[in-house]
């Protein structure tokens, strides 16, 4: 394979999500299993019109009521991790309801990391309980929980996935703190998912 071949590979990866998936990410199956991240039909369905949007607007805002069991977080991990990735000075935020939850979807862009090739796989600088950093990308992650009113006032975030919004114990406060830090920028993304909970939550009312 000569160069030409390799710099055309490269950036397929990096344009075409679906893709990039399919060749890079690594997911756990319900029985266990570490496979390729292949789209289903809801993950495809949900791509299409954020990829939709961000060609319409430069950037997304979302929101996703989910289905259980159709990979929409797994989906957003994804996304974001493929960005975070292949841009400079990306930082990407992920908020849950709970401790746990958190672990897992930073958990899951952990395993994407290990498993990804290694021509397209960047050098980590710091990897912690909390943070993943890619230094000479200037990219990485932060986590916290919804159980945290001051979680990432402080931050400017370019993509933040919010996850089981209409569980958050002080959603409201995070409407005015973490929300606020992310710019209404070309680039950026805001996906904040859910099953529903009920009405009158602050992901009911948006």
């Amino acid at each position: 394979m000569n160069s030409t071949e390799v710099i055309e590979i490269k950036q397929r990866l990096k344009d075409d999500f679906a893709h990039y998936a399919s060749k890079c990410l690594q997911v756990r199956s319900k029985n266990g299993d570490i496979l390729l991240f292949t789209l289903n039909k809801a993950q495809k369905y949900v791509h299409s019109k954020l990829e939709e949007q961000k060609k319409n607007t430069g950037k997304v805002r979302a929101l996703i009521l989910k289905g259980r069991q159709q990979g929409m977080s797994t989906y957003v991990g994804g996304r974001f991790y493929h960005q975070t990735t292949h841009r400079f000075g990306c930082q990407t935020f992920i908020l849950t309801h709970a401790l746990d939850a958190t672990q897992n979807l930073y958990k899951m862009a952990q395993r994407f990391h290990e498993y990804c090739p290694p021509v397209v796989r960047p050098q980590v600088s710091t990897s912690n309980a909390k943070e993943l950093i890619f230094g000479l990308l200037e990219s990485g992650y932060k986590v916290g929980t919804a159980e945290n009113k001051a979680v990432g006032r402080s931050s400017t975030i370019q993509l933040f996935h919010g996850s089981e919004v209409a569980f958050w114990s002080n959603a409201d406060e995070h409407a005015k703190g973490i929300l606020q830090a992310i710019p209404e920028m070309s680039g950026t993304e805001c996906i904040l998912e859910s099953t529903a909970n009920g009405i009158g939550n602050y992901f009911h009312q948006m």
